[in-house]
């Protein structure tokens, strides 16, 4: 089964956990998904520094939730989809078995006129048990420091809008009030803007052999500005093109444009 599913698929099978994973708890009260649970963006953080949740946390936010190991997860959210992808990215890193990403997420489901629940589903809690987090798909700025001043190097590619890329701006439009301190890109990097990769109205991502994408399939690192888009490009890349290597960086342009000293292009 491909691990992006249609919501056909969804339909068709009652045996899976639907989870809306929110940014904003707001989206999922206004109306989601007959059934779905809800999983805040939070409980997959650090509560106090900028990382991921650490194991226990991680089994213990998951529990909170109802969410068990059995469970085949098939993930969606709001602002196109890209923490679906983003929680997909944490949890096959903390060893979750089955997980899916419902492909369109909360527009496809709105623009199909599907039906809408705005009742809070709560389940039992449960023990959940997190492997210890493999994190060979993820990339640390040291990593890219020092490979930038190597001959070999690696394919960066930067996945933000093309004014963030060149400079123009410090954040998305979706987020106006997280500026950085400096504008434009990592040195070398290529813009392959992420919302190339999905359908402008349903959202759903658009299928590879209708995307004529110029980059090649090498050890690829993805970054864009918190890691949240470029983890629907890490999933494009991984999945459906068969990348033999591909992997995120997560402190993404948040953490370049704010350290002092690093390489800057524009």
């Amino acid at each position: 089964m491909s691990l992006l599913l249609s919501y056909e698929d969804l339909e068709k099978n009652e045996n899976f956990t639907v989870v809306e994973v929110c940014f904003y708890t707001d989206s999922y009260i206004d109306w989601h998904i007959p059934n779905a649970i809800m999983l805040p963006w939070r409980l997959l953080r650090h509560p106090i520094k900028r990382d991921f949740a650490s194991k226990e946390d991680l089994e213990s936010g998951l529990g909170s939730v109802g969410v068990s190991n059995e469970d085949r997860l098939v993930l969606y959210s709001d602002l196109n989809n890209r923490y679906a992808f983003y929680a997909f990215w944490v949890l096959k890193a903390f060893g979750h078995k089955e997980l899916y990403v419902l492909n369109g997420g909360k527009t496809l489901w709105e623009v199909k006129g599907l039906p809408k629940e705005r009742e809070m589903r709560r389940r039992a809690t449960t023990k959940y048990e997190a492997n210890t987090p493999d994190w060979s798909d993820r990339v640390m700025v040291w990593e890219i420091l020092k490979r930038l001043k190597e001959a070999d190097g690696f394919q960066l590619l930067d996945v933000r809008y093309r004014e963030e890329y060149y400079g123009d701006v410090g954040t998305s439009p979706e987020h106006p009030n997280e500026e950085s301190q400096t504008t434009g890109h990592i040195p070398g990097a290529i813009n392959v803007p992420w919302n190339v990769f999905f359908d402008e109205v349903t959202e759903e991502l658009i299928p590879p052999n209708r995307l004529n994408l110029k980059i090649e399939k090498t050890d690829t690192v993805v970054y864009c500005r918190t890691g949240a888009r470029a983890s629907l490009v890490w999933f494009y890349l991984k999945y459906l093109l068969g990348f033999p290597r591909v992997r995120l960086y997560d402190g993404s342009w948040a953490e370049w444009g704010n350290m002092v000293g690093v390489p800057v292009e524009r």
